[in-house]
């Protein structure tokens, strides 16, 4: 569930219903043509489940008067600051560009996704995308059933299908969709100096002692600049949708999309790969090694991976941050004992061990 709470299903619903209303033609998902004014309402709406920093909801429509079920028929997704926020401003515009621009370019991303800036629908500006069908695995997939439960097999294609994503992002041709207007970077130094600044504002000036040295080691420690690519941000399963044959059918957020090198988004999957094995002492079974996912990468995009350690510390520390800010929000009294600052030092104290420049 979304930290910080979230809205009232039935205010939502009576405010996008009202949006629907005022927009045939221009609601992705509804099915409905242009010309077609109160040819389609909202059925039911539901908040989704995962995600702490965004509010989304899926709403069904159908003909006035009727139901149908959450996982039939047209509908569409819907996403919204949270009521408290996890980054100092949250700016709906450059997720859907980044959707349309990847999705314009083969990547299946939900297209289009339309923003809604005026607040007088429900309160707060929103993103609205059609909802595409399918399979979504948990935050944790070696604790997830719908991934333990498929076998090495189709596991094996679920992590394949992963990279080979991270691969088709990074081709995206991001000057030309005109991302670079939009979207933070594409230094690694400048990218250093923005989290620091996030860790400054989320931390109110008291951030964990693991988090600030492993800032303070990147900072000292930047590794030369490599050609910028677009990056998704957030490299997980769990933003996957998977069809039946355990193929991606969509990519879905882009809340920490920038630009930057390649390896940043490697090091944001190794890295809560190591993570989840140092915490838990757990992996998927069909899983590949991790030389093996970096040799498809390397394989599949034609470039030699560099200093993937300093990324990886990087990756972690922004995801302690971020782990940080949530449990704040929550007022988790446990927050200055989390265990994930002793996976960042550990990490930090094996790439400082082999020296930054290394790429495993």
């Amino acid at each position: 569930m979304v930290t910080g709470g979230r809205r009232d299903d039935g205010a939502l619903a009576q405010g996008l219903g009202r949006w629907v209303a005022a927009h045939p033609g221009l609601v992705p998902g509804s099915g409905v043509a242009g010309g077609e004014p109160g040819g389609v309402e909202i059925a039911r709406l539901a908040h989704a489940e995962g995600g702490m920093a965004n509010e989304t909801v899926l709403v069904e429509f159908g003909p006035t008067g009727t139901e149908t079920g959450m996982d039939t028929g047209p509908g569409m997704a819907v996403r919204l600051a949270p009521l408290v926020p996890t980054f100092p401003g949250y700016d709906l515009g450059p997720q859907a560009a980044v959707q349309n621009a990847v999705a314009a370019s083969g990547v299946p991303a939900p297209a289009p996704a339309v923003v809604e800036p005026d607040p007088k629908w429900i309160g707060t500006p929103f993103l609205a995308m059609p909802r595409v069908r399918g399979d979504i695995a948990g935050p944790a997939p070696a604790f997830d059933s719908y991934v333990m439960d498929a076998g090495p097999a189709f596991q094996r294609v679920m992590h394949d299908g992963l990279i080979d994503t991270v691969v088709a992002v990074h081709d995206v041709s991001w000057d030309t969709a005109g991302l670079g207007d939009v979207l933070a970077g594409p230094g690694v130094r400048d990218a250093v100096e923005r989290w620091t600044a996030y860790v400054e504002w989320s931390s109110e000036g008291d951030p964990l002692p693991a988090l600030a040295r492993a800032l303070d080691w990147c900072a000292r420690h930047v590794p030369p600049e490599r050609d910028p690519v677009l990056l998704w941000g957030d490299v997980r399963l769990g933003n996957l949708v998977f069809d039946a044959e355990r193929q991606v059918v969509a990519v879905l957020d882009w809340d920490l999309a920038s630009l930057g090198p390649r390896e940043s988004d490697l090091g944001w999957h190794f890295g809560l790969d190591f993570m989840m094995q140092e915490l838990f002492g757990r992996r998927v079974p069909g899983f590949p090694s991790r030389l093996e996912a970096l040799e498809r990468y390397e394989r599949r995009s034609g470039y030699e991976v560099q200093h993937l350690a300093w990324h990886e510390v990087f990756a972690l520390a922004r995801a302690l941050a971020i782990n940080d800010r949530h449990q704040r929000i929550s007022g988790d009294r446990r927050r200055r004992d989390n265990p994930m600052g002793d996976v960042l030092l550990a990490r930090l104290e094996a790439a400082a061990g082999q020296g930054s420049a290394a790429a495993t």
